[in-house]
């Protein structure tokens, strides 16, 4: 299966898994993110694939046919810095470890979330390739990215649970950064109410609960920032 490539801007992803149905599932999520897909079966060909065609990440399957991944990633890396993601359903330390021994840059653990690879892929490509692919599908910030769609909220690789009141203020942010939002518009705006009417106490809870869940450190936030008087702001 291969999609065909019509955009300069759109980045060309090499997949190799010798599963069908994850073959189907990543090349509809993939075209909706407005990237492109080769698409091979084992290492042998993803190999070939890589030699032929210049792609701009290549994510491999650990359990595959003819020549297995880690294998597969060890040949790429010793030619070239292509980022890579490998895909496992072996999530042991040691197995961590041996992929990135191959070279790899990410890792994610099967059973493979569509979404969240898109997302996973869109951090790597930003991080090592200091591009940002236009998707209007997801909002990105440094290493937070939110998935509109399968609404997910990914930050340094990882998948962050959040309520659908916090996902709605944290869209509502981002969608919004470097602009200072009052808690009327929050409270007008996200939840819904007029500002006579609400409890602005509803806004400092909920800013709190995502400042445990994203900030490294909640006490001195890097993504939802107070002005004092004011409101919030999102980013420096």
């Amino acid at each position: 299966m291969f999609s065909r490539r019509n955009e300069l801007e759109s980045p060309l992803i090499l997949f190799a898994d010798d599963d069908l149905d994850s073959q189907q599932s990543v090349f509809l999520v993939l075209e909706e993110a407005g990237m492109h897909v080769l698409f091979a079966e084992d290492g042998t060909q993803a190999l070939e694939l890589w030699r032929n065609h210049t792609v701009d990440m290549v994510v491999l399957d650990v359990m595959m046919p003819v020549m297995d991944g880690l294998e597969t990633c060890h040949k790429i890396r010793e030619e070239s810095s292509v980022p890579i993601l490998l895909l496992t359903a072996r999530g042991r330390e040691e197995d961590i470890l041996a992929g990135f021994s191959a070279g790899a840059d990410d890792y994610v653990i099967k059973p493979l979330r569509p979404r969240e690879l898109v997302a996973r892929i869109s951090a790597l490509l930003r991080r090592t390739t200091g591009r940002t692919w236009a998707n209007r599908k997801q909002i990105a910030f440094n290493s937070l990215i939110l998935d509109l769609e399968s609404r997910c909220v990914i930050d340094r690789d990882r998948q962050v649970e959040v309520s659908p009141m916090e996902f709605r203020l944290l869209k509502y942010l981002m969608q919004n950064a470097g602009n200072v939002v009052t808690k009327e518009d929050l409270l007008h705006d996200v939840w819904g109410y007029a500002a006579s009417s609400g409890d602005m106490n509803l806004i400092e809870a909920t800013v709190r609960r995502l400042r445990q869940k994203l900030e490294s450190d909640p006490s001195r936030p890097h993504y939802i920032q107070t002005v004092w008087g004011s409101g919030y702001r999102f980013g420096d």
